[in-house]
C-alpha cells in the first residue's frame, strides 16, 4: 500500500488532515524521519550500555505488527504536539510519550503500556479507528526498512 491510498481510510477531518500533511512529504521521507527519530533518542539520551544492548535486541527482533505500532506512535507524536500547542500541559504531555517510547524499547516498559499510550495518542488526535488500524497497516509492510536501518545507525 502507497502512503496517499490511506486517504481512503480518511472517516474525519483529523485523518484526512493528517494523511495530507504525511502526503507532502514521500514515503521515503517518512520512513527516514521515524529512523532518525528512533536512533537520535536512543544515541542522543544519556543511558547505560545495557539499556543500549537492549533497545538493539528488542528492534532487532520485534515482529512487524510492533514495529509497526512504534513507527505509528513516532509518526503521530507531532500531531499531538501540534494539537496541544496552546495548553499549558501539552509539551509535558508530548514529552512523556517520548519517555514511555524510549522506555518501551530499551524494555523498562510493558507492551500493554505501551499500547495504551499509542491509543491515548489515538484519542487525542480524534483519529477514526479505520485509519488508525490502516496506518499500522501501512507501516508494516517497512518493517525490514526500517529496522534494518536502524540497526545499522545504532
Amino acid at each position: 500500500m502507497k502512503l496517499n491510498e490511506l486517504k481512503i481510510y480518511s472517516q474525519n477531518n483529523f485523518d484526512k488532515e493528517i494523511i495530507e500533511r504525511m502526503c507532502k512529504d514521500s514515503e521515503e521521507n517518512l520512513n527516514k524521519y521515524i529512523i532518525n527519530v528512533i536512533c537520535d533518542l536512543l544515541k542522543n539520551i544519556p543511558m547505560e550500555e545495557s539499556f543500549m544492548f537492549a533497545a538493539k535486541k528488542f528492534i532487532n527482533n520485534s515482529k512487524e505488527e510492533n514495529i509497526a505500532k512504534i513507527s505509528t506512535y513516532v509518526s503521530l507524536i507531532p500531531y499531538v504536539q501540534l494539537k496541544l500547542k496552546d495548553r499549558n500541559d501539552g509539551y509535558i504531555i508530548a514529552s512523556s510519550l517520548i519517555e514511555i517510547l524510549i522506555s518501551y524499547i530499551v524494555g523498562c516498559v510493558e507492551e500493554t503500556t505501551f499500547d495504551n499510550k499509542l491509543l491515548e495518542i489515538k484519542q487525542i488526535l480524534e483519529i477514526s479507528n479505520v485509519f488508525y488500524k490502516e496506518l499500522i497497516h501501512y507501516f508494516e509492510q517497512y518493517k525490514d526498512v526500517i529496522v534494518d536501518s536502524i540497526s545499522k545507525k545504532l
